[in-house]
């Protein structure tokens, strides 16, 4: 029982192994098609572009498209910053195929708030900010 943990420990790297696309993340199809959802419904005003980031959280195969291609879900957490300071947080999901980012429309998900207590210190949370 003492060699279980040291032998769970050498076989977490292992698992945390994520299988990306091959090719670069998409994150600009996502992120103008946010913007206009976000402009579209006025949400969005005047936004400073050296300050909006575009940080992927998954990317999963989902199987294949018609001609063969393989697909990916890609989930994107993008922040905007207005020139007035106020931030605009949105998550975005679309399809996108191993060589062409435009596979499906993107849907786009307000995050109003996070609920994050205690994990201020967290290195992936701070990635995210």
């Amino acid at each position: 029982m003492k060699c279980a943990l040291p032998v769970l420990l050498l076989f977490l790297p292992a698992l945390c192994l994520a299988q990306g696309r091959p090719n670069p993340p998409c994150d600009r199809w996502p992120t103008n098609i946010a913007e206009n959802s976000l402009r579209d419904t006025g949400m969005l005003g005047n936004i400073d572009y050296t300050k909006t980031q575009a940080v992927q959280l998954a990317s999963e195969k989902i199987g294949k498209y018609e001609d063969g291609e393989q697909l990916w879900r890609e989930v994107y957490h993008i922040t905007f910053h207005e020139k007035n300071g106020n931030k605009i947080k949105v998550i975005t999901v679309n399809d996108a195929g191993e060589f062409e980012c435009l596979i499906s429309s993107v849907e786009v998900f307000v995050v109003s708030r996070h609920l994050l207590p205690g994990v201020e210190n967290d290195r992936m949370f701070k990635q995210i900010e």
